[in-house]
């Protein structure tokens, strides 16, 4: 039988998972190849703690080059097309082949998408995030607003953990009664994946820590001159720091397809991560998963790396034969509460009829465990 070729584009969590496991899988003669424009991947979710001095960039890296010790041809190359009826992909280091095509190439940022937005301050990739805590350096004093710009965005809880996280840096530098902060989202509550009654309860917890959350808020303009961010409702805030967590979408090259719907995503089957073109599977934060309630799957690393490990070993089984699985739909996220405690969201989020969601009571343990993700993560456990 002749060597089949597998094509994945993105080497991020989903990417990484599904180039590991169908190289531990499937014989030599079958050829993996990855390709992604940088070669060093950042964890995400340990960005907020790089913006108060707790991470240095190289601590949360890892190099896709490594990938090449087991056997994954990794393309250091910007995927510039698609052509899908002749399986092919277009890239800066030349033109390739495909028989299967993986698709993880995660999330954009249109920084544009809101006007002003482009000069507020982020922490959702490295250059944000280093900017950030410049500015959080010499910031003693005044009102930080958080504003989530449009949904869907990717790790949800990561807004209320930067804000815990702040929250616990100026009370350790003495000055938390000086800084006012405020949460918007047009989130109608805060992780209401969670339920109605631990949503709530989340709410409280953040306002005695006099952190600010204003639901069913979304971010219209930000006027920098006079330091004041709009929002749709008709409400505004001055602000002395403000940060965004920009606008989401796919990459440039995915919405030139036919595979993305109106919004930009693409629609997979939520058992396999199939599109609707033969031979293309795509994962991660790319995609749109319909859970039982209607909503979108959240759009999490430990979503994309489950489902890449899956649409791989379905691609083994396919080609050596094989009984092929099912996506389960279980994850789990780990929140920083800042102060050595840290909290877990983890749950069955394709259950029928709706996700079954844990949030669990922050503690020492939970905050271990998310320093435990994050070296996993660069020994490329995970």
């Amino acid at each position: 039988m002749p060597g089949k070729s597998i094509v994945i584009l993105g080497g991020g969590f989903g990417g990484a998972a599904a180039a590991r496991t169908l190289r531990r899988l499937l014989p030599a003669e079958h050829a993996v190849t990855l390709v992604d424009r940088l070669r060093h991947t950042y964890l995400c979710g340990s960005l907020p703690w790089l913006i108060v001095g707790e991470r240095e960039p190289d601590k949360i890296s890892r190099s896709l080059g490594a990938l090449r010790q087991r056997g994954v041809r990794y393309l250091e190359a910007e995927v510039q097309g698609l052509d899908l009826v002749n399986r092919r992909v277009m890239t800066s280091g030349g033109g390739l082949s495909y028989d299967s095509l993986v698709i993880a190439t995660g999330a954009e940022y249109d920084w544009d998408a809101v006007p002003g937005a482009v000069n507020a301050h982020s922490f959702y990739n490295l250059e944000t995030a280093r900017k950030l805590r410049a500015a959080l350096r010499s910031f003693h004093k005044g009102c930080i607003v958080i504003a989530v710009s449009r949904l869907p965005y990717k790790c949800p809880p990561a807004p209320y953990e930067a804000a815990m996280l702040l929250d616990a840096m100026f009370t350790e530098r003495g000055v938390r009664k000086e800084v006012d902060i405020h949460i918007f989202t047009p989130e109608p509550a805060c992780l209401g994946l969670a339920g109605a009654q631990r949503s709530a309860q989340f709410k409280a917890y953040l306002g005695k820590r006099s952190i600010t959350v204003h639901n069913s808020e979304t971010l219209a303009g930000i006027d920098a001159d006079s330091r004041v961010a709009r929002f749709q409702s008709g409400e505004s805030m001055a602000y002395d720091l403000m940060i965004t967590v920009p606008v989401h979408r796919s990459a440039a090259v995915v919405r030139a397809t036919s595979l993305t719907n109106q919004a930009g995503w693409i629609p997979v089957d939520a058992a396999t991560l199939a599109s609707r073109q033969p031979g293309v599977y795509a994962i991660g934060d790319a995609t749109v998963v319909p859970m039982a309630n209607g909503s979108p799957l959240p759009k999490a690393g430990v979503f994309a790396s489950a489902e890449g490990d899956l649409v791989a070993r379905n691609l083994a089984a396919e080609i050596l034969g094989g009984q092929a699985a099912c996506f389960a739909g279980e994850g789990y996220c780990f929140v920083d509460h800042g102060k050595g405690k840290g909290a877990l969201i983890r749950g069955a989020f394709l259950s029928p009829g709706q996700p079954q969601v844990e949030l669990t009571s922050p503690s020492v343990r939970w905050r271990r465990r998310k320093e435990r993700f994050e070296a996993d993560w660069r020994s490329w456990k995970i």
